[in-house]
């Protein structure tokens, strides 16, 4: 009996390529933490949510993925339209059409993920383990993968 081989779609297709897009337009860094960790000013984090079987095919599947992106900014002083909305408000605008513009990711390597968006972007999240003067946004990124088999 051999070995099964297989590839790891969520960190090769998924997770990866994602840091790499995010990387490559902003100059924050990402981080892969399950639960909150100060990591200076501001920072993203990537958490895997789920992965659905969205069609089976003769020859391989198709897999949605899901990954909560958490954007953090500490932010002290008088909450104003200036020094904090707009900030944010900038950032997760750049996020957004980055993803819009990446919506099939391809490398070197070949195509990654397709069908890339993200939805339910919310200003207002609720985390009791971030103190007060942390800002967080969190969105929801959703991509395919094609897994030949």
């Amino acid at each position: 009996i051999m070995a099964i081989t297989y590839p790891n779609h969520l960190d090769v297709d998924i997770l990866s390529p994602l840091q790499e897009l995010i990387n490559g337009e902003f100059t924050q860094p990402v981080s892969f933490d399950p639960e909150y960790v100060a990591r200076g000013t501001n920072w993203f984090n990537l958490q895997p949510i789920a992965d659905n079987t969205l069609e089976d095919l003769a020859s391989g599947h198709i897999h949605e993925y899901e990954v909560l992106v958490q954007y953090y900014r500490i932010m002290s002083g008088q909450s104003s339209k200036d020094t904090h909305i707009d900030v944010i408000s900038n950032i997760i605008e750049r996020l957004k059409r980055l993803i819009r513009n990446n919506t099939s990711y391809t490398n070197s390597d070949g195509q990654k993920f397709f069908n890339g968006r993200l939805e339910a972007i919310d200003y207002q999240s609720d985390n009791p383990d971030v103190s007060s003067d942390v800002q967080l946004v969190e969105a929801t990124f959703i991509a395919n993968v094609l897994e030949v088999v």
